[in-house]
């Protein structure tokens, strides 16, 4: 059985040995010996109108954690480091804590917790490389103490006894592991499985420490379904829609067949799909997965085999951050607009005024305040009562979730 207080107090020498190597001599060192600053100012300078929301000293933290990365990553530049004459400033002591991380290579980690055996200390589980690991972090403790989070990113190292965080914490309450994976191929189309996102993200880990931007946003529900992008693509040698009218209601447009299923295809669910004729491909997709797995049951009730896993399975919440980091519209159903029935001018007022309001008000809800309804209405221009609804409701679905 592991003595606890043992590993904590070999936390917090390695902490110190760290503070005055690392963040008083080797972060400067680097910095300047091999131009770090400046290769990150110009990855950073691709995400201005992300940057630019964050506290100054959030970004010299991710600073800080980017380039110190890059010294004790697999192959990282603390190999090189070590053979230089400025290191002989450091004590025995020190110069063996860098030989020893430059035998231990460290690594960002999308991690979820598996168990939290003692205080400050967590069993994590690398969702992209299936591994667990022993980690201390205080840091985690404080954010849980008023959060409640699905997913974690982290910078680590290993101290001989655990590993250790450095750096900002990345702390998701509404991303999963699909969401991340999502992300990195709107970044690189190519990549295609777990090991590639996870050399992408070590070769160039800036655009996710972006994703900070996106950690606050809640989950979405509708009742007791969650919001939830669901696709998928197949192609099929026969599909004659009218063959499916008991199960599917078919529309047409420009060689295109949408095939709403009967009872699902309305809120909250939206399980539809669409036939491409000319491609002879069908793409399923639906808002919740229980919609989605009614639509593939639908299909395969005429014989279809359909997988019940999609192709892609993202949260709105990803979407809309992914949008916003990447600068590009995202339309994961391409065929959609075909059938859109155009809303009037004054309901997409409506819509935009809602949207406002819900932007206001969830900073306040988020730092656990009261919103003052009555002052949001007014500024969003939404009528008090409605504002009401829409924020208690939202209010009631944070609190269940965090219960």
């Amino acid at each position: 059985m592991k003595d606890y207080t043992i590993i904590e107090q070999e936390c917090r020498e390695t902490s110190r040995i760290s503070a005055a190597v690392i963040d008083e001599f080797l972060l400067y060192y680097a910095a300047e010996k091999y131009n770090l600053e400046r290769d990150l100012n110009l990855k950073l300078g691709k995400f201005i109108h992300i940057t630019k929301r964050f506290p100054k000293e959030w970004i010299n933290r991710l600073k800080s954690q980017y380039i110190i990365h890059k010294v004790f990553k697999a192959e990282g530049l603390i190999g090189k480091i070590l053979n230089h004459a400025a290191l002989q400033r450091l004590n025995r002591e020190e110069i063996g804590f860098l030989e020893f991380q430059a035998a231990h290579p460290w690594k960002f980690s999308f991690s979820i917790i598996k168990e939290i055996p003692a205080d400050d200390f967590y069993v994590m589980e690398d969702v992209f490389r299936e591994e667990e690991y022993l980690l201390y972090s205080p840091g985690i403790t404080k954010t849980r103490a008023d959060q409640t989070i699905i997913l974690w990113f982290n910078l680590i190292g290993f101290n001989g006894s655990c590993w250790q965080s450095y750096g900002p914490i990345g702390a998701y309450r509404s991303f999963e592991p699909d969401d991340i994976f999502f992300f990195a191929t709107e970044i690189e189309p190519c990549i295609a499985c777990e090991n590639d996102l996870l050399i992408h993200l070590e070769s160039n880990p800036v655009p996710y420490m972006m994703l900070l931007s996106g950690a606050n946003y809640p989950l979405v529900f509708n009742k007791e379904h969650q919001m939830i992008m669901c696709t998928a693509e197949h192609e099929v040698l026969h599909l004659f829609p009218k063959n499916l009218s008991d199960r599917f209601i078919t529309e047409y447009n420009k060689g295109i067949c949408r095939l709403s299923l009967k009872r699902w295809a309305v809120p909250p669910h939206f399980s539809q799909a669409y036939f491409n004729e000319a491609q002879s491909t069908v793409v399923l997709s639906a808002m919740t997965d229980r919609g989605f797995q009614a639509l593939v049951e639908g299909f395969n009730a005429y014989g279809y085999g359909f997988p019940g896993e999609p192709d892609i399975r993202v949260h709105l919440t990803m979407i809309t951050t992914a949008s916003d980091i990447l600068r590009k519209k995202i339309n994961l159903l391409p065929y959609e607009h075909l059938f859109d029935k155009e809303s009037t001018p004054a309901q997409k007022e409506d819509i935009d005024k809602l949207n406002d309001l819900l932007k206001l008000a969830l900073p306040e809800i988020n730092a656990g305040r009261q919103p003052n309804i009555k002052a949001l209405a007014k500024k969003a221009g939404v009528d008090p009562q409605v504002a009401e609804d829409v924020i208690r409701h939202t209010m009631e679905r944070l609190n269940k979730m965090q219960s």
